[in-house]
């Protein structure tokens, strides 16, 4: 018998007090390193949340103060674009006052919130007789020269005169629109290229409740503070005052000693956006406020963040993970302290294997391999799995190789495809504007789908449309050698049909794999809007009239490129007349499928068509309502879409 066996009291050599027991041992020390770990992960756990609930409020504070500027922006913004309109129609049209009261109550009665709005012009002859009329919502009208109202000496009036550019008022209460607080928009009548004094005025009125009731919601959240700042500093909207103090964003820093507050009044004067952490100087709240301008209209939201909701989310949740984290902790030690005493040493020194394997370290031997009974087996296991898991990994790391080395060959085809792709161009001759755009967008890496242009001896605008029978890379090469084809074809002149003939005698030489492309070619005349088009098995392309009447042009269509020559390819002729557009695409569009399986089709193509859109605007319209109607579907073919805008040359374009 051993030293250290001889040591030992007689009965301690066979049997083990509980108090020394590995079982107990294995069970404190698991407690302890339960709860230790606990601790940390509570403290780690603390450490990352504490900034990223900090950067989520911060984050949720920036985009409700984007989103109310952007909101207000647009509802302001329908009020100068009519305003606008009617300003620029009355300083340069020579309408008479009656047409343009009518046009002026239009766009009251249009424009969403508006309250009345006010048409003044002076006399075009010395001695002769103002006009102002204000036209209200309700349809009773005021004559502001027959009712001998001075508006003329007002200091709106002369202010609007004196400028060149429209300008939002100071929030006022009215008597005439109701008892209501309201806002005004005004701009002088100002012919084009005139800088003389301005003939009159147009300015629309808008309820204060129209640009507040935006912020309401935002405003009565918990530790939510919401602010609203006229263009003269004027607090339309703030928690501590009422619009009718007429206090403005200074006035009120300096009355209420909010300090604090001085960095975001000045960003409010410049008109600019500013993140400001700061310390409520009355009740020493730390809060997060964003400034925020409403577009270029003069107008600022203020929206604050208390600290004390961040921090309360945040104890909350630290509360209950240490709670969870302590009761598994203590089931742990539980657990351990009954599984301790049938765990002998050969299976901690196969854990110790299995960690390794866990740490990627699969050069160590695992050991008692050499034992029959469970212990060896499941060593024997272990083994088996280092093996097969160095082997796998192997595999992997090659298959890895690999894929990275496809996806990045994918890429750059992806790059090099659309490189091929023309510029849109845009041909100005004889008094018209023709111009152009497509978009492409792959179903996969690469794609079939292409476009083209070609301008010619600088008035004739070649196009051509395809969609290639294939997608993936072997429709890729075959869309470059088409594309390639016709550009040559194109560019010999003569009509689409000769192209696609040219073409089609081409892409069949040497097809063994049978890819064909249906092509639409055509060819617009920009002076004079004359239009030929030739089908080779494409889709029927789409007219959109000046006067808003969508058409499908049924061109008379031959087979496909690549499949075979065909004697003849029909050419649709017709005239573009100005304000017309015309629009091409693949069958990615109008065959895109949702959820449900079923196609965009055709009818809600033409829907998704804006009439008034420019070529740019047509493409990405038309794009957007696809991708809107697969709602999340796979993209199962590729989208290619090419229009044509003809309109005549803007007065101000050189």
């Amino acid at each position: 018998m051993s030293t250290g066996l001889q040591a030992l009291p007689l009965g301690r050599i066979d049997s083990v007090r509980w108090r020394d027991s590995l079982r107990l041992r294995i069970a404190l020390w698991s407690g302890l390193v339960g709860v230790l770990l606990v601790g940390l992960m509570i403290g780690g756990v603390a450490w990352y949340l504490r900034g990223q609930i900090d950067r989520d409020a911060h984050l949720d504070t920036m985009a409700n103060a984007l989103q109310a500027a952007e909101q207000l922006d647009a509802t302001m913004r329908a009020v100068t674009v009519s305003t606008d309109g009617v300003s620029d129609l009355a300083a340069n049209s020579g309408l008479d006052p009656a047409a343009l009261t009518a046009t002026l109550r239009s766009l009251v009665k249009a424009t969403p919130g508006c309250a009345g709005g006010l048409l003044a012009l002076e006399p075009t002859a010395p001695g002769g007789t103002p006009f102002a009329r204000y036209v209200q919502v309700d349809g009773v009208d005021r004559d502001f020269v027959a009712e001998g109202y001075g508006y003329r000496s007002k200091p709106w009036y002369a202010r609007t005169l004196d400028t060149s550019a429209g300008w939002w008022s100071e929030p006022y209460f009215s008597e005439t629109a109701g008892n209501r607080w309201m806002v005004t928009y005004n701009k002088p009548l100002r012919p084009t290229g005139n800088r003389s004094r301005a003939g009159g005025m147009v300015s629309l009125d808008l309820p204060l409740s129209a640009l507040t009731d935006h912020l309401q919601t935002l405003a009565h959240l918990p530790d939510w503070r919401v602010s609203l700042v006229a263009p003269g500093g004027t607090l339309a909207l703030n928690p501590d005052v009422t619009v009718s103090r007429g206090l403005s964003l200074d006035r009120f820093i300096q009355q209420s000693g909010r300090h604090d507050l001085l960095p975001a009044a000045q960003a409010v004067h410049e008109q600019r956006h500013l993140q400001l952490v700061h310390i409520d100087a009355l009740n020493g709240e730390k809060r997060f406020t964003v400034v925020e301008p409403v577009g270029d209209t003069g107008w600022s939201v203020l929206v604050a963040q208390s600290y004390s909701l961040i921090i309360a989310r945040l104890n909350r949740m630290l509360m209950v993970l240490a709670a969870t984290g302590l009761l598994l902790a203590g089931l742990c030690m539980l657990l351990m302290r009954r599984l301790a005493g049938r765990i002998g040493q050969p299976v901690q020194q196969l854990a110790t294997s299995a960690t390794r394997l866990a740490q990627a370290n699969y050069e160590t031997p695992v050991p008692h391999t050499a034992r029959l009974d469970e212990v060896g087996l499941l060593a024997r296991a272990f083994d088996r799995a280092r093996g097969s898991i160095r082997t796998q990994l192997s595999e992997i790391e090659h298959l890895a190789r690999n894929r990275q080395k496809l996806e990045s060959e994918l890429s750059i085809a992806r790059d090099i495809q659309l490189a091929m792709l023309p510029a849109a161009p845009e041909v100005r001759i004889d008094g018209h504007r023709l111009q152009a755009h497509a978009q492409l967008e792959p179903a996969k890496a690469v794609g079939g789908d292409f476009y083209t242009f070609f301008v010619r001896e600088g008035r004739a605008l070649w196009f051509a449309i395809g969609d290639v029978s294939d997608k993936g890379v072997p429709a890729a090469l075959f869309m470059a050698r088409a594309m390639t084809v016709l550009e040559v074809a194109t560019g010999l002149g003569g009509a689409p049909d000769r192209a696609l003939r040219m073409a089609a005698t081409r892409l069949i030489e040497g097809n063994d794999t049978c890819m064909f492309a249906t092509v639409l070619c055509g060819v617009v005349d920009a002076g004079s809007g004359e239009l030929a088009l030739a089908s080779a098995g494409h889709e029927a392309p789409v007219l959109l009239h000046a006067d808003g009447r969508r058409e499908l042009i049924e061109v008379p269509t031959a087979p496909p490129l690549g499949v075979e020559i065909a004697d003849h390819y029909p050419v649709w002729r017709g005239r573009l007349q100005p304000g017309d557009a015309l629009v091409a695409y693949t069958d990615g569009i109008s065959e895109a499928l949702n959820c449900d399986q079923q196609a965009f089709g055709n009818e809600r193509m033409l829907v998704a068509l804006p009439a008034a859109a420019d070529a740019r605007g047509l493409c990405e319209a038309l794009v957007a309502a696809a991708h809107e109607f697969a709602d999340g579907a796979t993209q199962s073919d590729d989208i290619t879409v090419l229009a044509l805008r003809y309109d005549p040359t803007d007065r101000g374009d050189s």
